[in-house]
C-alpha cells in the first residue's frame, strides 16, 4: 500500500504534515509504539504510529525519529496524547530534518482502529483468502479472541504457539515451555535489536519469537516452536499478521482487570471500608497487603504493579484476574492484594515475585527515565487497617528508588534497616561517598583486570569468612586474604575495624 493511499482512505484520522514528495512510498505494516528506541521491532516499510509518551524534552524528537529512520520505516503518525493538540514542532522539524514522512493522527480516532483497517487493508492486497479468513475469525473472538487466534496460528502454520509476558509468565498457548526456557526466550526478546528472533532452545529445538506491539503495556510475546529463518516470506507474512490481531485482542480492555478508582481514591483519603471492599470484588475480611510503586513512568509502574500481582495466579488460566484492586492516582500505583496470596507465610514468595518481575521490566526497558519503586506493606485483616499499610508501602517505595532506570522493591523490614538512612541523605552526597569510597577499586579493577570490588561485595555478604567467600568465587581462601588486603590499602579502611567495614559496606549498596 502507498502512503497516497492512506491519505484517500475515509475515517482513518491522519493528515500528512509534511513529505508530500514521499507519497509512493510502500507501507509493508503497522506498528503503534510509544517506546524512545523501538527498533528491536521494526523490520523496515513500516508505518509507525505514536502517541509521543516517550517526549520528555525537545530534544527527544530527534532521537526518536533518528531511531525510525536507521530501522527504515515508511512514516510516522502521531497524536492521541493528552497534553498535545497538534503535533510538537520539535518533531515536525526532525521528520524533515531526516526526511520522514509524517501524518497527524485524530485524536477521536484510536490507534487500534487505524491498526485494524490497515491489515485489513493490506491482507486483501496480498492473499484474498487469508483476508477472508482472517477476517472470519476476527467476528468468532467474542467469546475467546485469543484462543481463536492462536487456534488460526496452529491451524495456518502448523505449529505450536504460546505467548508470554514481559517477565516470561505463560499467558496463552499449546507450546510447552519450562520456566528457565521461558526465562531465555524473554531475556533474548528484551536484548535484541529487531524481532523476530531465534531462540535456540537445546541441541533439537529452535523457537521463534514475535513481538506482540511495542509499547510497556503491550510489550508481550509471540512465541512460535520452529526456526522462522527458513520459512518462506508468506509464512512469515502470515505470523506478523496474526501476531498484530493479537495486539488488537490483548489492548481490549476487556482483557485487562479494570482500576478500582474509587476504592484506591477512599484508601489515600482514609475512608475505606467494607462496603467498597465488596464493590471492587474483594473480601473486607482475611488478610490484605497493599503495594504502592512510585516515580517513573506511570505505564512502567503499572506494568510493574500488574506483573507482581499475578504472582499466585491459577495455572489453568493464566490470563484470570487476580484477586485484587488497583488504580493510579497522582504520581502512585496502588494496590490492594487480598486472599491466601496475601497472607503472611506467603511474604517471601510474593516478594521473590516481585523482584523478579522488576528485574524483567528493568531488562526489557534499560536506562529508561526515572526510578520506580515498589513498597509492600505488612498484611493486615480488616478495612481500617489498610490506611496504615498504605503509609508503610509508600515510605517502602520511597527507599526503593536509589538510580534513574532502576525498578527495585522494598519491604517494610528495610525500615529498620541502614536503606532508610540512606533514603534520608541527598542523592549528590550519596554519590560522593560512594565515589570517595570505591573510585580507588574501581580504576585498580579497570587497570589490571582484577576483581577486587566482586570480591569485596561477596565477602560483605558472607559476613566477613574467608572460607565461605572462597568457595562461593571458586578460588583459593589465599586469593580472597590476598585480594582483601588491597582493598584495605586502597581504600584505607581495616576490615576488623567494625565502623571502616560499615563504610565499605554502605559504600558497596550504593553501587
Amino acid at each position: 500500500m502507498r502512503l497516497r493511499t492512506l491519505l484517500q482512505m475515509p475515517g482513518l484520522g491522519l493528515t500528512l504534515v509534511s513529505g508530500r514528495h514521499h507519497l509512493d512510498r510502500e507501507v509493508r505494516w503497522v506498528v503503534p509504539t510509544d517506546l524512545r528506541d523501538p527498533r528491536r521491532y521494526l523490520s523496515g516499510g513500516e508505518l509507525v504510529l505514536t502517541g509521543m509518551m516517550w517526549r520528555r524534552a525537545e530534544r527527544d524528537s530527534d532521537a526518536f525519529v533518528r531511531n525510525l529512520t536507521a530501522a527504515g520505516v515508511t512514516a510516522l503518525g502521531a497524536g492521541d496524547h493528552p497534553e498535545f493538540h497538534t503535533v510538537p514542532t520539535d518533531l515536525v522539524d526532525a521528520c524533515a530534518r531526516h526526511d520522514l514522512p509524517l501524518f497527524a493522527v485524530d485524536a477521536e480516532v484510536a490507534f487500534a482502529e487505524i491498526t485494524e483497517r490497515i491489515v485489513q487493508r493490506l491482507s486483501v492486497g496480498r492473499s484474498g483468502d487469508l483476508a477472508s479468513l482472517l477476517d472470519r475469525h476476527r467476528r468468532l473472538i467474542a467469546a475467546d479472541g485469543i484462543g481463536q487466534i492462536l487456534e488460526l496460528i496452529d491451524r495456518e502454520l502448523g505449529m505450536e504457539c504460546l505467548v508470554l509476558s514481559p517477565t516470561g509468565r505463560a499467558l496463552r498457548g499449546s507450546l510447552e515451555l519450562g520456566e528457565d526456557e521461558r526465562a531465555a526466550v524473554v531475556a533474548r526478546a528484551h536484548a535484541a535489536d529487531r524481532l523476530p528472533q531465534k531462540v535456540t532452545l537445546d541441541r533439537h529445538r529452535a523457537c521463534s519469537v514475535f513481538g506482540i506491539g511495542s509499547t510497556i503495556h503491550t510489550g508481550r510475546f509471540l512465541v512460535i516452536g520452529d526456526d522462522h529463518t527458513r520459512w518462506a516470506p508468506e509464512r512469515r507474512l502470515v505470523a506478523e499478521q496474526l501476531s498484530a490481531l493479537l495486539m488488537l485482542e490483548l489492548d481490549d480492555p476487556s482483557q485487562r482487570p479494570a482500576p478500582h478508582v474509587e476504592l484506591v481514591t477512599a484508601l489515600r483519603e482514609g475512608r475505606a471500608d467494607e462496603h467498597l471492599m465488596r464493590s471492587a470484588g474483594l473480601p473486607a475480611e482475611g488478610p490484605a497487603t497493599v503495594i504502592v510503586a512510585t516515580g517513573g513512568p506511570e505505564a512502567l509502574r503499572e506494568a510493574a504493579v500488574a506483573e507482581t500481582l499475578q504472582f499466585d495466579t491459577c495455572a489453568e488460566d493464566p490470563l484470570r484476574p487476580p484477586v485484587a484492586a488497583w488504580a493510579t492516582c497522582g504520581n502512585e500505583t496502588v494496590a490492594v492484594l487480598t486472599g491466601p496470596g496475601a497472607a503472611p507465610e506467603e511474604r517471601g514468595r510474593l516478594l521473590a515475585w516481585a523482584r523478579r518481575c522488576a528485574a524483567a521490566l528493568q531488562a526489557a526497558h534499560p536506562g529508561g527515565p526515572g526510578a520506580v519503586g515498589i513498597g509492600l506493606a505488612d498484611p493486615v485483616h480488616t478495612p481500617e487497617g489498610l490506611r496504615g499499610a498504605l503509609e508503610q508501602a509508600r515510605h517502602t517505595a520511597a527507599l526503593a528508588q536509589p538510580r534513574p532506570g532502576r525498578i527495585e522493591v522494598a519491604e517494610p523490614d528495610h525500615l529498620v534497616s541502614h536503606r532508610m538512612l540512606l533514603a534520608a541523605v541527598p542523592p549528590d552526597v550519596s554519590r560522593a561517598f560512594r565515589t570517595r569510597v570505591l573510585d580507588p577499586l574501581l580504576e585498580y579493577d579497570a587497570r589490571h583486570r582484577s576483581d577486587l570490588l566482586p570480591t569485596l561485595r561477596r565477602f560483605l555478604e558472607c559476613d566477613g569468612s574467608w572460607r565461605q567467600c572462597a568457595a562461593s568465587l571458586h578460588v583459593h581462601v589465599n586469593t580472597v586474604r590476598y585480594r582483601m588486603r588491597r582493598v584495605e590499602e586502597l581504600t584505607g579502611r581495616d576490615l576488623r575495624n567494625p565502623l571502616d567495614r560499615m563504610d565499605l559496606a554502605l559504600a558497596v549498596s550504593l553501587d
